[in-house]
């Protein structure tokens, strides 16, 4: 695992898609391994439907403030998101798209941009509200950051009330899913 001193991640999309969940779970396996961890959920207060984007930063160094108006890793759940995220990854980045949902993506110049059909595969799972933890396991699998083992361990902890062997397997497949997606994207 890459233990650079500092991780950025924006994620975006609409209230209902996951996206706060993502930002959460990664903050947790994050405060796992590093001194300082922020997570910045932004959403409106409509319960369904309105943007909702998460910063979330980790670091062995101090983090002077949560916000962020560039970051080295970005998802984008949605077009509007990836409309605003396009313009917000550093050079030398990587945006993972939801190809699902934005069907016009342009090739980007100075990132690295990764489409992954997270809603499909969660659909072909039979359980479409896992598309934001397929997206989590193609975040593990381009970034390198985190394991699958610590990403699930966090889902768990963070995520489920009791321990329970089919829904901890539902989200070990999910997370394999968005995994094997990017190595197939990446043709490895």
């Amino acid at each position: 695992m890459k233990e650079n001193s500092r991780h950025e991640l924006i994620i975006g999309g609409t209230g209902g898609q996951g996206v706060i969940t993502i930002g959460y779970v990664i903050a947790a396996a994050a405060a796992e391994r590093y001194r300082y961890v922020t997570r910045f959920p932004i959403y409106l207060a409509t319960m369904r439907g309105g943007p909702a984007f998460c910063t979330v930063i980790f670091s062995n160094s101090e983090i002077a403030a949560p916000i962020l108006s560039h970051a080295e890793n970005a998802i984008a759940m949605e077009s509007g998101a990836y409309g605003r995220l396009k313009k917000e990854v550093k050079p030398g980045g990587r945006l993972l798209v939801n190809s699902s949902v934005v069907t016009k993506i342009e090739p980007a110049a100075n990132f690295q941009l990764v489409a992954v059909p997270v809603t499909d595969l969660a659909q072909a799972l039979g359980k479409p509200q896992m598309a934001n933890i397929i997206m989590l396991g193609a975040y593990c699998e381009l970034s390198g950051i985190f394991s699958e083992e610590e990403l699930l361990e966090a889902v768990r902890k963070e995520l489920m009330e009791e321990d329970d062997a089919d829904r901890l397997a539902l989200n070990r497949a999910a997370l394999k899913k968005g995994a094997e997606s990017v190595r197939k994207e990446k043709g490895a």
